[in-house]
């Protein structure tokens, strides 16, 4: 009899052991740091449009990146009218990339987001794109990823996440959040973020005329920062030319033909903010481990 408590003894230190490290390993994760991902989903048809390269920021919640009825910020213009974020240099194969060696710009969203006191205060800003042509952006179909690591012990000043991003082909179209958005609650706890963007909250910069002039819409380096200044305002935008009007949705032998945005129901992207690894399916696999330990022990 004493002979089988022995195991049976052993077996609940050994549990209660692996028990107390996957606590221990969960408390630590979530006391000091929290790593994300980011993805972002092209949900547009075949021959929609590109959702080009996705600047995204966490920050403590005093980033604005755009008001509607009010004039754009440069750094949107820039998003709105050539998908230029500050931080080409970042993508791959596009490292000595830099936007000052080709056109003399005001500042980017990077640049406004750095010099901002969100950014100044610890905020985080990268980007998310496709792995097929990453300077370009994410097409129809296709899912970018990014991962970053924020502190969870300052994480007031990495609650919040603002996105910007071009809708391409435009003049100067984008898409955009009007209010940041929390990821975190004001006690650290993690909430996340899964939304679906809609057509109907597709952004007009208010910044270039919509002409849809191949030779103002950014399909090459000659053509960007070309287009006919508007003086606008940011409001929702109208919507590409219809086709068989010689625009856009014409271009290139009906590429971008599903690319009608005002279509009821259609939808840009999804994008996604998830904890990685989940602490929940970290102290799982240690308990999975555990119990396969131990009915090993028992069998042999």
């Amino acid at each position: 009899m004493a002979d089988q408590l022995v195991p049976s003894f052993k077996n609940q230190i050994i549990m209660a052991t692996i028990l107390t490290v996957g606590s221990m390993i969960t408390a630590t994760s979530t006391a000091t740091a929290s790593t994300l991902k980011i993805t972002v989903e092209n949900l547009m048809p075949t021959n929609g449009g590109v959702v080009t390269p996705f600047w995204f920021g966490l920050h403590d919640g005093s980033f604005n990146t755009f008001d509607l009825g009010a004039p754009a910020s440069s750094g949107i213009e820039h998003v709105a009218e050539d998908g230029l974020t500050g931080l080409e240099n970042t993508l791959p194969g596009n490292e000595n990339f830099e936007i000052n060696d080709f056109f003399q710009f005001d500042s980017t969203i990077a640049d406004l987001f750095q010099n901002s006191n969100a950014g100044m205060n610890g905020g985080l800003q990268d980007l998310v794109t496709g792995e097929n042509m990453p300077v370009l952006g994410i097409f129809p179909g296709e899912i970018g990823t990014a991962t970053v690591n924020v502190d969870q012990q300052n994480i007031s000043n990495n609650r919040f996440f603002s996105y910007a991003s071009m809708f391409f082909p435009s003049n100067d179209a984008f898409i955009a959040d009007d209010n940041p958005i929390e990821i975190f609650d004001s006690a650290g706890n993690f909430i996340g973020a899964d939304l679906i963007v809609f057509g109907n909250q597709v952004w007009d910069a208010g910044t270039e005329v919509n002409d849809e002039d191949l030779s103002t819409v950014p399909f090459t380096l000659d053509s960007i920062a070309q287009g006919v200044e508007e003086g606008g305002v940011v409001t929702v935008h109208p919507g590409l030319q219809p086709v068989g009007s010689g625009g856009l949705l014409d271009f290139g032998n009906g590429a971008f033909a599903n690319g009608d945005f005002t279509v009821d129901g259609f939808q840009v992207a999804r994008i996604t903010i998830a904890q990685v690894p989940e602490p929940a399916t970290t102290v799982g696999l240690l308990v999975l481990g555990g119990l396969f330990f131990i009915r090993r022990r028992v069998a042999s």
